[in-house]
């Protein structure tokens, strides 16, 4: 039988079609990959089944178009529904079939799922439900000749309670290491952060170092920044941290809301990283503003007087601004 896999957003490996690819090599069946609208049009006796997989809300008219080509297909992810799981279509197989990402090099996995916390704008407590143990880091590592490195897509690392046993595992394995996810720093104690600091952290491509965490709430401002400190105080520097910060979603929030926070993560050195909860023009607007390293330089009234295009910078009376543009 013929199985086609779809990747509808993302540009990580994705854990959900591995697995279930997997589970159809293990019966013989032969299993493809797309991306994205690489899906045809065509009879439905082309494939013996049509799974799809959508990260994000905004992928949904994609995932509709898909509905209008293989009716039958079998769609799951965050951005479609956060109850359904692969085991629900059974889905026996734990094993990731890495064939699926030929170029890909690393080791990817969760060595635990679900998350302490309940915040408002998340689905990981519906979705994963509790904390609980998923993998070691051996049994995520994919073993020689394959490079130690692991991309890591727990969303509370610090949350097991076996973490100092995770974080001993990549110290003394020598593993490069992405928090791809993000650390919570308004619960990170000395120990934990002292722990980061003791491995070697990357980015999602092994080239930079960079620790990922957020600060989703001006309330929460004291909490974020005693865990910031924390990770500078055992060594990391503040410009290996990137801080996503959730916009448009608090009622009444403004711009000056926003560029608080902003601000205050320049002052301290970290990298902040807009993330619009709803994509206004002007939200967006403002995560390009800052994501490009713009507000380095120009003014807000600028750029969004310039309709948030760093085309519409460049001027004979800002002549300092025309590097921006190349």
């Amino acid at each position: 039988m013929r199985v086609l896999l779809i990747q509808l957003d993302g540009k990580l490996p994705n854990i959900a079609l591995m697995r279930i690819a997997s589970h159809h090599r293990q019966l013989g069946d032969r299993c493809e990959l797309r991306f994205g609208a690489q899906f045809e049009v065509g009879l439905w006796d082309e494939f013996g089944a049509v799974y799809g997989s959508a990260i994000f809300i905004k992928t949904r008219p994609l995932v509709a178009r898909l509905f209008s080509v293989y009716p039958r297909a079998v769609v799951g992810g965050t951005g479609y529904d956060v109850r359904s799981t692969i085991e629900s279509h059974g889905i026996k197989s734990r094993d990731l079939d890495y064939s699926l990402y030929p170029v890909f090099r690393q080791s990817i996995g969760f060595t635990q799922r679900g998350c302490r916390l309940r915040c408002p704008f998340c689905v990981v407590p519906e979705k994963e439900g509790r904390v609980r143990q998923e993998r070691t880091v051996y049994e995520i590592w994919r073993g020689d000749p394959w490079p130690r490195e692991l991309l890591l897509l727990d969303n509370d690392f610090f949350g097991q309670p076996r973490w100092r046993d995770r974080i001993r595992e990549i110290r003394d394995g020598r593993f490069k290491v992405s928090f791809n996810q993000g650390i919570n720093c308004r619960c990170l104690a000395e120990e934990a952060a002292e722990a980061i600091a003791s491995v070697d952290y990357r980015d999602d491509s092994m080239q930079a170092k960079r620790i990922y965490t957020a600060w989703d709430s001006k309330a929460d401002e004291a909490q974020v920044f005693a865990g910031l400190n924390r990770l500078v105080k055992h060594g990391v520097k503040p410009d290996h941290i990137m801080v996503y910060m959730l916009i448009g979603y608090w009622p009444g929030e403004t711009h000056g809301d926003r560029d608080y926070r902003r601000q205050r993560l320049r002052d301290f050195g970290a990298r902040p990283y807009p993330m619009p909860y709803v994509r206004t023009p002007e939200l967006v607007g403002f995560q390009r503003w800052v994501v490009g390293a713009y507000d380095k330089r120009v003014p807000w009234s600028e750029w969004s007087a310039s309709k948030f295009e760093p085309r519409r910078l460049g001027s004979p009376q800002r002549p300092e601004l025309l590097p921006l543009l190349q």
